[in-house]
Formats: structure tokens, sequence, C-alpha cells
């Protein structure tokens, strides 16, 4: 899976619809080489620059039981949260495709099982997908409301006065284009998480628990000697105090492990939910 946002390019503007010429080169590694050139801005761009595939060919479905039941659990969430806002059927559907890839657990270690119990969650996602376009301008309203939530509640103590500032013009500005029906509210909404996400990473404490859960599970990465041979050096960061070392590492973690994105995965594994 790629994704490639306007965000990634700072040499011009990228008009809707313009044509990407992708070249790519598949590794023995299992990694993924990609180039993209936009004829229309003269660009070129190279993997090195933001682009990454998290690798899910790498995955290990004999030892997948406890990635299941967490990427269950997050999208069992999402569900819930969506069901309190609307009535689709998409998300009774959602709900059995997870129920299905739940069923999956008498049989942990059978790597057939668990490859289909992913295929189960990724449905169920598309389904989640699909209601919200159905119903994009309450959800949208559903996701900026979390969001600035979790700014009030959580990270404005942290925030300087002039990022609290931009934070609050930026979420009246998302709220214009939900008002408005448009298409620049979840690049709005992207920035607004990643505003959350840079003062927490500025945090001592907010670094060390996000090392802590990215060293407990290890099932989120696909090279099992490269996430130990990282963890054993923010360990030594750790016990040396080298919050700018530790900070190094969690990032080469974060770029490496097979994840989600969005404001659950910003948080998992960090004290910040009990506050």
């Amino acid at each position: 899976m790629f994704e490639i946002k306007g965000s990634d390019f700072s040499d011009g503007v990228i008009a809707k619809g313009a044509e990407l010429v992708c070249e790519y080169e598949i590794l023995d590694s299992g990694n993924i080489v990609l180039e993209v050139t936009v004829p229309s801005i003269g660009g070129s761009f190279h993997s090195g620059r933001n682009f990454y595939s998290r690798q899910e060919g790498q995955i290990d479905y004999t030892k997948a039981a406890k990635r299941i039941d967490e990427e269950a659990d997050r999208v069992g969430g999402r569900i819930d949260e969506i069901a309190s806002k609307v009535d689709d059927p998409r998300i009774d559907q959602a709900r059995e495709r997870l129920k299905r890839a739940a069923a999956s657990k008498g049989n942990e270690g059978d790597p057939e099982t668990a490859k289909q119990a992913m295929d189960d969650i990724q449905e169920a996602k598309k389904l989640i997908a699909q209601a919200r376009k159905e119903h994009q301008k309450v959800i949208r309203q559903m996701e900026l409301d979390k969001t600035v939530d979790f700014f009030d509640s959580r990270i404005r103590e942290h925030a300087r006065p002039a990022e609290a500032g931009a934070f609050d013009n930026l979420a009246k500005t998302a709220q214009r284009a939900i008002d408005n029906n448009s298409g620049d509210f979840e690049s709005h909404l992207d920035e607004l998480r990643g505003k959350n996400f840079m003062i927490l990473w500025r945090q001592d404490w907010f670094v060390i628990d996000r090392f802590k859960w990215l060293s407990e599970d290890a099932f989120l990465f696909p090279d099992a000697n490269e996430h130990a041979e990282l963890c054993k050096i923010g360990r030594q960061a750790l016990q040396a105090n080298d919050i700018d070392k530790l900070r190094q590492v969690v990032a080469h973690l974060d770029s490496t492990r097979v994840g989600t994105a969005g404001e659950d995965d910003m948080v998992a594994g960090s004290n910040i939910l009990v506050g």
C-alpha cells in the first residue's frame, strides 16, 4: 500500500488529476524503492523523501495473533464511534467481519487463518470508508470535534501560546471546510493531528512511553532482528538518560513498523490516556 500526501512535496503545487509516473523496485528484503515523477511540475521524488511501504507482505502470520487482536479492537472502536452518529447497514456488515476475525482465535498459529482474519479486518475498514463517504459531513464533524477535544483536554497545557493560537485558527478553517463541503477538510484534519503529535513529541515522557510500547509490541515489526537491535540501543539510551538518542531510536522504530495512522495510533502505549 502506498500513501502519497500533498505535504510530501515542497517543489510545487500538484493539481487535482495531475499525472504521476511511478517506477518501483522490489528488493530481496521485501522493501520497495519508489520514484515518482510529476511531469506538470517537473519534479522527481525518491523513496528517501517520505515514501515508504510498511510491508504488509512481510508479516509473519504464524505470530500475528496479538496484532489481529489490537487491530480488531481499534477498528471496533471506530465502528462504535460512527454507529453513534449514523445509521448505515455497512456498519453492521463491518461488525460481522470483525466477529469473523475474532472467531479465528481458536486457530492461533495457523497462517492461513490469521491471513483470513486480517483480510476480514481490511474489509471492515473498506465498509467503514464507504459509510463515511455516504455520511461525510456528520463523520467529518465527529472527527474534528474529537481532535479538538483531544487538544483541549490533553495537549493545550503543553502547547506554547503561538502553537495554541495556530491550532485554534486551523480548527476554525477546518470547520468552515465542513460547512462548505470543501475537499480540503482531510488535509486540515491531518495538519491538526500533526500539530498534536509534534507538541507531544517534544515531551520527554511521551518519547519514553512510546519507546516502551514499541519495544514491547514486537509483532508490529516485519524485521525481528532490526527491532531487537533498535530496542537494545533504545534501552542503553534510556539508562544513560540520553533522550535525544532515544528520540532517534523511536523515530526509526516508527518508520519501520507495520502500523496504522491517526489519533488512536498517536497515543498508543502512552500514559496520556490516563492523564
